[in-house]
């Protein structure tokens, strides 16, 4: 690393809040190693609040960075005045000058591919090592089944404006939701690139928060092209808002393997008043109800998201979670979250008024693999986390549903208040599956 560090002027990292501790550390050793090398901090965890990233960068790019980036760039190659620039946020004698937002970048046609090649390429893992093609096949073996993969956005922007997530954010800095989609032609282009560079991959996933808010027409396009042109099995993701059963029809003709979506919790009211989803549990169910049968008929995967250990669910809610788990079609998968609190989000805040978390702490990020239960350590939780188990494990798939429901009872809820939550919390944590585990169960989905 040391190598190329010094023959660099500017250092840029994408920070997640669940890896900003990974960047904290490299941006320390760069700034202790290397005095006045720039390191510029941008990504999800940047457009929350400049000034905690500020903490550590020397520069943060805290809105979209096509244009602004090009710009600041350009600005220090010319000696001009780079602290002006656009979308990003710096530090200068001891103060913090935030700079305007330019509105949503809107031809994304316009951006260069994805880069996934190897030359010039590093990976940073106890050494700092050049990547090659059998590093990164090995790197892209990745959920949900464990065969290289590649993950691609379509669009930008979502229709929802959920309390958790920090696309909240963009809301506040744009006035409104802003959507923008990659034509179909680009698209396919794009994945056409890819996947001659590497020449390996099974599975294409595509990361928009909503595939669904394409209007038909265009996932028509899209449908008939991929199967054409690219016939890989592939994943989205989409919300019980948007779901049309004729856009459903159409990708599974295209070769659509994998169907994702987010219902958060088993508690309308938590759904309601704590995470801003406004979407009914009925319209999750009935969606559920009608697309499990394609898991016979085309081999269709659906996962489920949840969202669990938060400090506003009751014992009930938990349970009306554990309960909707329970009485999902055998073959759905559970993906199950710890809540992170984000800055910039609505709920965030709420924490810290609520003082349950330090306004920019930075201990409160978890980390994205690794967490730990933390607010919920009670034996409700438990049975959630075990149920998750028994979805993903096709011999406990056989479970007798009358044992689970014993598990969620009034009777055994109050016989295991007798014991400390303590014992819960060693068990939650058990319970968190580990990555080697997933791998070896990946083709029994």
């Amino acid at each position: 690393m040391d190598a190329v560090l010094r023959e660099t002027e500017v250092v840029m990292i994408a920070v997640y809040s669940n890896y900003s501790a990974r960047a904290k550390c490299i941006t320390d050793y760069i700034h202790q190693k290397y005095a006045g090398l720039m390191v510029v901090w941008g990504g999800p965890h940047c457009i929350s609040v400049p000034e905690l990233s500020l903490r550590h960068a020397d520069a943060v790019c805290f809105s979209e960075g096509d244009q602004a980036v090009l710009e600041f760039v350009n600005r220090l190659e010319t000696n001009a005045d780079y602290t002006t620039t656009p979308n990003m946020a710096f530090k200068q004698n001891g103060s913090v000058i935030v700079n305007p937002v330019l509105p949503p970048f809107a031809d994304l046609d316009e951006l260069p591919y994805y880069d996934y090649g190897t030359d010039d390429h590093f990976l940073l893992n106890g050494e700092f090592t050049p990547l090659t093609k059998n590093m990164m096949r090995t790197l892209l073996e990745q959920y949900p089944f464990y065969t290289p993969a590649i993950y691609v956005l379509t669009s930008r922007g979502c229709p929802h404006q959920c309390a958790y997530c920090n696309n909240c954010r963009y809301v506040t800095m744009f006035g409104r939701n802003f959507i923008r989609f990659y034509s179909v032609d680009r698209v396919i282009d794009e994945v056409k690139h890819i996947l001659d560079s590497l020449g390996f991959i099974e599975f294409v996933g595509f990361g928009d928060d909503d595939f669904f808010a394409r209007p038909l027409k265009q996932i028509e396009n899209f449908a008939k092209r991929y199967r054409k042109e690219i016939d890989l099995p592939f994943g989205l993701a989409a919300s019980a808002r948007t779901f049309r059963q004729e856009k459903l029809d159409v990708l599974l003709e295209g070769g659509l393997k994998v169907f994702n979506m987010g219902v958060q919790s088993g508690s309308q009211k938590i759904i309601d008043g704590v995470y801003n989803r406004k979407i009914s549990l009925a319209k999750t169910k009935a969606i559920i109800e009608k697309i499990a049968p394609y898991r016979e008929k085309t081999g269709l995967v659906i996962i489920l998201d949840f969202i669990i250990d938060n400090p506003y669910e009751t014992k009930d809610d938990i349970m009306h979670t554990y309960r909707y788990l329970m009485n999902l079609p055998v073959h759905v998968k559970p993906n199950l979250f710890f809540l992170s609190f984000f800055p910039g989000t609505p709920i965030y805040d709420r924490a810290v008024h609520d003082k349950l978390i330090e306004k920019f702490d930075e201990t409160q990020f978890r980390s994205y693999t690794r967490s730990v239960v933390r607010y919920q350590k009670n034996y409700e939780t438990f049975p959630v986390l075990l149920l998750r188990i028994v979805k993903l494990h096709k011999k406990l798939r056989k479970t007798p549903k009358w044992l689970l429901r014993c598990l969620g009872s009034d009777p055994v809820r109050k016989l295991a208040m007798l014991l400390p939550d303590s014992v819960y919390e060693k068990g939650i944590n058990r319970l968190q599956i580990q990555k080697a585990w997933r791998k070896s169960q990946a083709k029994n989905v």
